[in-house]
């Protein structure tokens, strides 16, 4: 039976028997939690939301009015299979954000970690895997399979094409769209177009100096010198990589299934500004 309080929950929602709710989650007018949805502490869910389970959530999350999560993946060979979505703690979902379900011939599950804000109408498709700490600005589209490593960025309008990973503390700029893996702390703006550094988001998330100096150099031998990937990463390795984020860009790109993108032309562009 569904744990409900009628002092926290409009008269007008509908909780599913399945449901089950921590004493002190808060669910708004006409909200229809349907299925076996499992929602943690703190969580407040306003008008109009729509959860559909199998999907458990953790702590303090938002879930803006309209928001649907954990409806059935947008996928043709989806076949009413039990499958779920697991969500962290201390994530937002505004107004009409969308995550689907993962599929059978996925991971079955799509997983998100903690904190990660996903502004109006963005869209996380089946089977994605978010980390932490990541923002999803609105009209943003995340496709199925997508991998969003912690504190990525995709800024409005943006969108990421299926199997794709988006590494730690990159940005994906306003407009811009990706068919390849973006490495982490890497800059792209348009379509398929590697800019820069995303110096800003270094900086903010307290990388240090003689890091970002080392991720610079690594930029230049990999997208400037005109080198096999092999070879830039094989110098990049031996020059530089007891930097800890260095040796990350190298590995992402290493094992990456779909390749990375080429770097705008110099003549366009100063990747030191950003």
């Amino acid at each position: 039976m569904a744990l409900v309080y009628s002092e926290l929950i409009h008269a007008t929602a509908i909780i599913d028997p399945d449901a089950i709710l921590a004493p002190d989650v808060q669910v708004g007018p006409y909200a229809i939690i349907e299925g076996p949805v499992r929602v943690g502490s703190g969580c407040v869910i306003e008008a109009h939301a729509c959860l559909n389970g199998p999907l458990t959530m953790g702590r303090d999350n938002f879930v803006g009015h309209g928001c649907v999560l954990g409806k059935s993946p947008q996928h043709r060979g989806y076949r009413d299979e039990p499958t779920g979505l697991e969500i962290g703690d201390g994530n937002i979902f505004r107004e009409f954000s969308t995550v689907h379900r993962g599929t059978a011939q996925g991971n079955g599950t799509t997983i998100i970690g903690n904190r990660n804000l996903f502004m109006c109408n963005a869209h996380l498709g089946h089977d994605a895997r978010v980390g932490d700490n990541c923002t999803v600005v609105n009209n943003a589209l995340v496709a199925g399979h997508v991998t969003l490593e912690s504190g990525c960025i995709l800024s409005g309008n943006t969108a990421v094409q299926q199997r794709v990973r988006v590494g730690r503390l990159a940005l994906l700029g306003g407009m811009g769209a990706t068919s390849k893996d973006i490495p982490p702390f890497i800059l792209q703006q348009g379509y398929n177009c590697v800019t820069g550094l995303n110096l800003v988001g270094l900086r903010r998330a307290g990388v240090g100096h003689e890091a970002i100096n080392a991720l610079r150099q690594a930029f230049r031998i990999f997208y400037r010198e005109g080198r096999t990937i092999s070879a830039a990463l094989d110098r990049i390795d031996a020059e530089f990589g007891g930097v800890a984020e260095v040796a990350e860009f190298v590995e992402f790109v290493r094992q990456s299934k779909t390749g990375v993108n080429p770097a705008r032309s110099s003549d366009r562009e100063n990747y030191d500004v950003h």
